[in-house]
């Protein structure tokens, strides 16, 4: 029986990939193909810690949208036109004023669908903390049929100044 003769130690062995040469576009390859694999990861858990981080952040967040309540809406029955009764409840942490644009639609154009009655704006100035403030506002124009009324926006501007809203006291001068 013949065996075929030892490979030369000097060679360092068979061939890894018979016929073909290892070179440096296999290496290249591979090594970019692992840095895409390891940004994917990366990208993943960087999005996941910042959705994390995000909901931990804003979770006590309020927006003065969620102060203003519309009451009622209704029509004026001698000038045909829309009237919103508006309450606002100040639960922001220092007294301020709250501007509320209203939108008035006519219902019978549907949800949404443009703005039939037009716009108005109220400005409530200097509302202190916990306070409730009940407003009427009156629609621009008449309408033909049964009024909509809806808050568009609502901003929230503080009239306290810094040293008034500071939690600790300030740390005496030297």
């Amino acid at each position: 029986m013949q065996y075929p003769p030892y490979p030369k130690t000097s060679e360092g062995g068979p061939p890894l990939f018979p016929g073909r040469r290892t070179g440096g576009m296999t290496v290249a390859l591979i090594t970019v193909g692992a840095l895409i694999a390891v940004a994917a990861v990366g990208g993943l858990v960087g999005l996941i810690v910042f959705a994390h981080a995000y909901g931990e952040v804003h979770a006590d967040m309020r927006y003065p949208y969620d102060d203003v309540t519309v009451t009622s809406c209704r029509m004026d029955e001698g000038a045909r036109r829309p009237v919103a009764g508006l309450r606002i409840t100040s639960r922001a942490a220092r007294r301020g004023t709250y501007t509320v644009h209203l939108v008035f639609r006519d219902r019978a154009a549907g949800s949404g669908q443009g703005v039939a009655a037009g716009k108005r704006t109220l400005v409530v100035r200097d509302l202190a903390v916990g306070d409730t403030v009940s407003e009427r506002v009156v629609g621009p124009d008449a309408v033909p049929g049964a009024p909509e009324c809806e808050v568009a926006e609502v901003t929230f501007q503080s009239t306290a100044g810094a040293a008034t809203v500071s939690p600790r006291p300030s740390p005496p001068a030297s």
